[in-house]
């Protein structure tokens, strides 16, 4: 059975629409309905978030079920040679698409065991410069009521005692109490209207994401000016730069595009030497852009 019908059997034994698949992964029902009108199976970006929609692990929609681990062993090892040729002999754009393809392998492979207690439907993309952009595929909060504050207040509580690491430079970032409420009644966050108060509430999705393609702003450190935060941002302030993606849908639910925006991790550095998450500020709309196909 090829990948495309193992999906479309999911489908059917869960009783979902091809629309609930495009709302769920964020990929356009055309393209969806293409894989069976071609018989031609998904790019290798969308395996994970179509994994974690149909609530699959990645070995289940590539392997045939019927398939002995002395098969499956064989087959790796025939693929695994077969690859490292085909990566040789690629040019270097190849070579890159080669390589984020085994990133989202290992991206799902962790999910798929559990990473985190949280259900989320996050993706992490390249844009044509080959910056990272993730995708929060699914609007959870409305995030414009004092309730639905509440809600993503309570919402980043499950982070306490995370840490996370920013891949460009390796360092760790740790969440401690005071993110949720700085993150959902700061001053700076009351001040947000309209979409971009929706995708600060609904970025709270993609917090492990986000710290990960974290980058340098222009101004990355600044000293601690204020006596309320002696202490706790004892060493300074840190600001990196993230963008983030929130899903547009028609009227018929369908997705049309992803508004970007970007905006600034602020991280606080300790007296206990550790550097914390303290908020996302400076919020702005970039641009808006379609659903990959």
């Amino acid at each position: 059975m090829k990948i495309y019908e193992r999906i479309f059997a999911r489908l059917e034994e869960l009783c979902m629409t091809q629309t609930e698949l495009s709302k769920r992964t964020g990929i356009a029902v055309s393209t969806i309905s293409d894989w069976r009108k071609k018989q031609i199976n998904p790019q290798a970006d969308k395996l994970v978030p179509i994994c974690k929609a149909l609530d699959m692990s990645l070995t289940d929609l590539l392997c045939e079920e019927n398939s002995s681990k002395s098969d499956r062993a064989m087959e790796y090892s025939f693929e695994e040679n077969y690859m490292i040729t085909c990566f040789r002999k690629s040019d270097i754009q190849m070579q890159r698409s080669l390589l984020r393809y085994f990133e989202l392998l290992s991206l799902g492979e962790k999910e798929d065991k559990g990473s985190t207690d949280l259900e989320r439907n996050v993706t992490v993309v390249r844009d044509a410069d080959g910056n990272h952009i993730v995708l929060i595929n699914d609007k959870r909060f409305k995030g414009l009521s004092r309730a639905d504050w509440k809600e993503v207040e309570n919402y980043l509580k499950s982070y306490i005692g995370e840490c996370y690491e920013i891949t460009y430079c390796s360092e760790k970032i740790f969440i401690d109490t005071d993110f949720p409420d700085e993150y959902a009644n700061s001053e700076s966050r009351i001040a947000l209207k309209g979409p971009r108060r929706v995708a600060k509430a609904n970025a709270a999705q993609a917090i492990p994401e986000l710290i990960q393609i974290a980058l340098p702003a222009e101004k990355l450190w600044q000293e601690n000016q204020e006596k309320k935060h002696a202490k706790d941002a004892k060493f300074g302030w840190y600001r990196y730069k993230i963008r983030f993606g929130i899903p547009v849908y028609d009227n018929d639910g369908v997705l049309e595009r992803y508004n970007i925006f970007t905006a600034i991790m602020l991280v606080r550095h300790a007296e206990d030497g550790k550097k914390y998450l303290y908020d996302f500020t400076t919020i702005k709309k970039e641009t808006s852009s379609p659903p990959e196909s």
